[in-house]
């Protein structure tokens, strides 16, 4: 990574548009995503992975699908833990990056979580905000009618999710952090139900302009849209370390689902 030059950036003026199609699939795939997202706490996953599979019992012969696993750092923690796990993401960097440091009872694939998954599981884990990133609302539907259809009856969904309410009223609306020389220029915003993201950045002679919008799903949408499924919400929790879900005060929402 090159460090940027010295002029200022502005969000107006950027001239390398990235995000052609779906944002996700150019952003997630890109060096600089995981750049930017480098100090994310592999201890806080491990933990909060290891506390939730004790609360909900699970046998360690359970084959569990990591959905939207980026670089499978949960994956490494499931399986530390003694599960057989797989994992697929829409990028194949990502996935590329898993693969390589995968071992046995591992393995990863490039997939559409909005297609037919290849094979059934017994569990399916969606973690860390990896939902609500269409510009269709209709496509969350798709996502868990192919969760469904992956799943046995009584199987088992994990969907961790912002707070959409606490995220929006404590929104920061401008940052600037600096990883390896590049400054990135972050502004955030609610607009048509979304948490928008904007990410601006000089690297390598280039100008970069990226965008994250995640719908802001509240629980309420959630019980809509997994009961249009086939599955019923047996529990919540607000935290990573299990406190109860508060709309107003809790970090997290953490859906435990069960196929119908």
């Amino acid at each position: 990574m090159g460090c940027i030059q010295s002029k200022i950036i502005t969000f107006a003026t950027m001239m390398h548009l990235e995000n052609k199609n779906e944002w996700f699939a150019n952003w997630f795939d890109s060096p600089y995503y995981h750049l930017l997202y480098d100090n994310r706490d592999e201890n806080e996953a491990a933990n909060f992975l290891e506390r939730l599979t004790d609360y909900l019992v699970i046998p360690t012969s359970t084959h569990i699908l990591d959905l939207a696993c980026g670089a499978g750092r949960h994956s490494r923690v499931l399986h530390r833990l003694g599960f057989t796990v797989s994992g697929c993401d829409l990028s194949p960097n990502s996935i590329q990056e898993a693969t390589e440091k995968a071992q046995d009872g591992m393995d990863f694939f490039v997939h559409d979580m909005r297609e037919t998954l290849p094979q059934q599981y017994d569990a399916v884990f969606n973690l860390f905000t990896s939902f609500g990133y269409f510009d269709q609302l209709s496509d969350n539907l798709k996502v868990l009618n192919s969760i469904h259809k992956a799943l046995p009856l009584n199987g088992l969904l994990v969907i961790d999710f912002m707070n959409a309410t606490k995220v929006i009223h404590e929104l920061k609306l401008r940052q600037e952090l600096i990883k390896q020389g590049i400054t990135f220029h972050i502004k955030r915003e609610v607009n048509n139900g979304r948490i928008v993201k904007t990410i601006a950045f000089e690297a390598e002679g280039q100008s970069y302009f990226f965008q994250e919008k995640v719908q802001a799903l509240r629980l309420s949408d959630f019980q809509e849209l997994l009961q249009q499924a086939g599955f019923e919400i047996q529990t919540t929790f607000g935290s990573y370390e299990l406190d109860p879900f508060n709309e107003q005060t809790s970090d997290r929402l953490i859906l435990i689902c069960r196929t119908k």
